[in-house]
This record gives C-alpha cells, structure tokens and sequence, in this order.
C-alpha cells in the first residue's frame, strides 16, 4: 500500500473519530447555552479559559508537532526504547516548567485577568479571578496529554488522539446539567480539571501497548528536548495565530456590553467544528506524507498530494463557509436557543459567525500549507508570516471594531487568517517554482461558483419551507433546516461533479478509503 494511501486513509478515520469528538462538543456548548447563555458568568468562564487552555495550548501544541518527527529519528535510529527515553524526558521537563507555571499563576491570577480582561470589575473581575485560579493546573495536564499525542501520531495511532475529547465532553456535560443549576460555573470549572486529567490518561493503555514505561526524568541538556524547544518556537508562532486573534479578540470584546465574549465563544465553536472535522484531520495525516516526499527529494510527488489535498479543502469548505452565513440564524437557533440563550443571544453569535466564516477555508487552508513547510524542515516562513498575520488582525481590531463592534473583531480575523494564507501560498512558490497554482484556482472558481448557487437556492428554500410551518414547536424548524442543508448539499454536489470530471473519482476513493480497515489502529 503507497504512504499516500495510507495517509489519506488515516484521515477518513480521523474524520469519523473527529466528528464524534466534535458532536460531543457541541452537545458542551448547547448544555451551556441553555444553563447559562450570554451572561456575566459565561464571559467569566471564558476569560479564566483564555490563560491555561487558550494561550498555553498553542505552546504545547507546537511542542506535539515537533516531537513527530524527534521521536520518528530517535524510533528508527536509535530504537524504541531510546525513542520512549527521550518523551519520558521531555515530558519531566514540560511539567517541571508548567508545575512552576502554575503556582506562579496562582501568585498573579488577579493581574493575569486584568491584563485578559482589563474592562472586568467588580463581581465579574472576582468571579473570573476565581475559575482561573481553579483552572491553572490543567496546563500541567494539557502538556502532558500533548506530549502523548505527538509520541502516539509518530507511531501512526491516530484513534486515540482523535477521540480524547469525547471522555472530556462527556464529564463536563454531565457535571453541567446535575451541578450547573446549583454550583453555577464553578461547578464546570472543577469538572474541566477532571476531565482534563481522565483526557491524559486515556493515551497510556495504547502507550503501554507499545511498550512505554513512564520514569522521571529532568535533563535541560537532553540534546533532544533542545531541538524540540528550537524547533517548538517557531512553530508555535506559525500555528498559534488563531490562538493569540482568540486573545485579542476577546480582550477588546471585554469592553463591549455583556455577552460579546459568549458569543464569540460560541461563533468560534461553530468555526471549528468543520475545521477540526475536515482540515485538521488531513493536516495531521498528510504531514508524513509530505515528509517523506521531501526526504526522498520528490518534488513532484510533494507538489501532487499538496494540490490533491488543497483542492479537497476547497471543495469542502467554501460551501460550509457559505451555508454558514446562509442559514446562520436558524443553525444558532436550534443548536443553541434555548433556556438562558435567547433571541438576543441567537443574534449575537449569529453576527460573529457570519464573519468568522469569511475566513473558515483560509484557516484550513493555513494549516495544510504550514505543515508544507515543517516537512521540509522550514519553521521560520510560517512564523514571519504568522506574526504579520497578528499584527494585521490587531491592527483591523482596532479600526473595524469602532463601526462593526462584534462583528468587526470576527471579521478582522478572517481578513487576517486569508492574507496569511496568501503569504504561504506566495513564499511556497518562491521556494518550489511551479506548484500547480493553476489547478488549485480553477478548483477554487469551481467550488466558489457552486457554491454561490446553492447559497441563493438554499435562501429561498429555507424562507419559503419555514412560513409554512408551525411556529410553536422546535421540531419543526430542526426539520426544515435539516431538508434545506440536504437540498443544498445536492445542488451542490451536482454543479461540482458537473464542472469538474475529476471530483467524481475522488469521491469514490473517499468511500474506499472511509470502508477501509487497512488503518493501523
């Protein structure tokens, strides 16, 4: 079976696992919604999240990214065991640097906030102090979990990785319905911490599969973990950009009426379900393949698969983006609108997404093409232009909130995240000459065509469907939404397959490799 094969196939399931994991995800956010909507205690919530589990994250996610192929060269020169010696170092490393982490966290939790929210006073300052307080050991446990991730995707066991957010969701939820009415917020903020150390541990059976054994270890010299942490800086720069518009976003949104963080929380969660669904799955499996046509020195065989999995990207995305700011409206509504979530809280987020999804496929997009250039050892070109991208975002912050308000800090995110997209696609030619651009922007003009067909049946369909049904019950709106997408997607399939030959083949592979159980497991 060819890598790419195998790749493609490891991302069918990635796909599957993923949209499990997400579904879960949003069952979290509808059971917030509905417990506690778009009030003071969720923008609290979601400003003590933005010190452990927003900002950290992107740190030790760029450290997961550069342990793959670390591990892969200790694995296949050295052995398995030097290769499990050198995460058990790494990882004594990491939580000896996030233990100090959090206690110093705990020290300056009240300046912390204020500098994540400097608008904050009062009982909501308090409040959000305290959830960050309770909030600061999981970095320690994110970290850890990371490290794991990157060990398991270097030995291609992608399942677990994929899936560790379920057991999380579940936890949260749970404590959310029987705890939320009577703890309030706090009571998720504990559950967080528990499902964030259930989410560690679910990587160790497999790990213990394979014969790892934890043993502390704390070596800074470990000639190892100095690569990882060279190799880490630059990264985390380059696909951190989302994580640090996430910041910023919110620390101007905390000067606008309560409720705008909630909502642009929620916005942002609709954003990456399709993102983690489709563009994260065939980043996380076409990262080898692009790996090894480098090593090989396969330019073409590189430039092939990245044109195969733009294209993929295009054709997926730019509808989702589309349909998304469409049927905005009524896919808050019968996602969210309910208990504490109101009208008023449906049109807020409702306002963010429609902006948000401007940008959706360039996040996709910038995601496959960062890891384009990891594979060939190239971390400093996607961190120049990351950080261009950052300043570009604050800058748009700064003017688009003044006449868009909410909307203009999603907007000015997605401008951000396609100029940066552009920037990669601009540098990645001026490294490999030709890479096909032509193909991929025939791809877009097909994808973006069909799409705005279906956008304007979609529109009348759905206004026309919902007149016609009772007003009185959810069920009815759930049905029309739901017939209107599938009509939607039909049309569009039909266009696409129409205008371009090549889809319909590409859509049989996807079904081939989706049955497929060659996937090591």
């Amino acid at each position: 079976m060819s890598t790419a094969k195998k790749a493609v196939k490891a991302a069918s399931v990635i796909m599957i696992i993923t949209l499990l994991s997400k579904v879960s995800g949003f069952l979290r956010e509808i059971t917030f919604a509905a417990k506690f909507g778009t009030s003071v205690s969720m923008d609290a919530y979601n400003i003590a999240t933005v010190i452990p589990m927003t900002l950290f994250v992107a740190v030790t996610a760029a450290i997961a990214t550069t342990v793959v192929p670390i591990f892969t060269e200790y694995f296949q020169k050295e052995g398995k065991q030097k290769a499990f010696d050198f995460i058990n170092n790494l990882l004594g490393v990491v939580l000896v640097a996030t233990v100090i982490l959090t206690f110093l966290g705990f020290t300056f939790a009240p300046y912390l906030v204020k500098f994540v929210a400097p608008a904050f006073t009062g009982e909501k300052f308090e409040l959000t102090v305290k959830i960050t307080t309770i909030l600061l050991p999981t970095m320690v446990l994110i970290a850890a979990s990371n490290i794991f991730t990157g060990a398991l995707q270097a030995m291609e066991h992608f399942t677990v990785p994929a899936m560790i957010g379920i057991p999380y969701n579940i936890i949260v939820i749970t404590v959310a319905i029987l705890y939320g009415g009577k703890f309030g917020i706090t009571a998720v903020a504990y559950s967080t911490i528990i499902a964030t150390f259930i989410q560690t541990l679910v990587h160790l059976p497999v790990l213990y599969k394979l014969g790892y054994r934890f043993k502390l270890r704390v070596n800074f010299k470990d000639e190892g973990v100095k690569r990882v942490i060279l190799l880490a800086m630059p990264v985390l720069v380059g696909t951190g950009v989302q994580t640090i518009n996430v910041y910023v976003d919110r620390v101007i949104a905390s000067f606008l009426p309560d409720g705008s963080i909630a909502a642009l929380s929620y916005a942002n969660r609709l954003k990456t379900f399709a993102l983690g669904v489709f563009s994260t799955s065939i980043a996380t499996a076409i990262y080898p393949v692009l790996s090894q046509h480098s090593v090989a020195d396969d330019k073409e065989g590189f430039l092939k698969s990245l044109n195969f999995v733009v294209s993929g990207i295009l054709y997926v995305l730019i509808p989702v983006s589309v349909g998304a700011m469409v049927l905005r409206v009524p896919i808050i509504k019968v996602l969210f609108e309910r208990g504490a979530f109101d009208e008023k809280s449906t049109y807020l987020t409702s306002i963010a997404l429609f902006y948000y999804a401007i940008g959706m496929t360039a996040y996709g997009l910038r995601d496959v093409l960062s890891r384009s250039f990891y594979s060939m050892k190239d971390t400093k070109t996607p961190m120049i232009n990351g950080a261009i991208a950052v300043l570009l975002n604050i800058a748009l912050n700064l003017i688009l909130v003044r006449y868009l308000k909410l909307g203009g800090l999603a907007l000015s995110t997605s401008i951000a995240a396609i100029f940066a997209t552009f920037l990669l696609f601009t540098s990645l030619k001026r490294k490999l000459g030709k890479i096909g651009g032509k193909y991929m922007f025939m791809s877009f003009i097909r994808a973006m065509f069909a799409s705005v067909v279906m956008g304007v049946v979609v529109h009348f369909v759905y206004n026309n469907m919902i007149i016609k049904m009772p007003s009185d019950k959810r069920i009815y709106e759930v049905i029309v939404l739901f017939m209107t997408i599938l009509i939607g997607t039909i049309i569009y399939s039909a266009i696409v397959l129409i205008t371009d030959k090549s889809a319909l083949s590409y859509f049989k592979r996807g079904i081939r490799f989706v049955n497929s159980k060659l996937v090591r497991n």
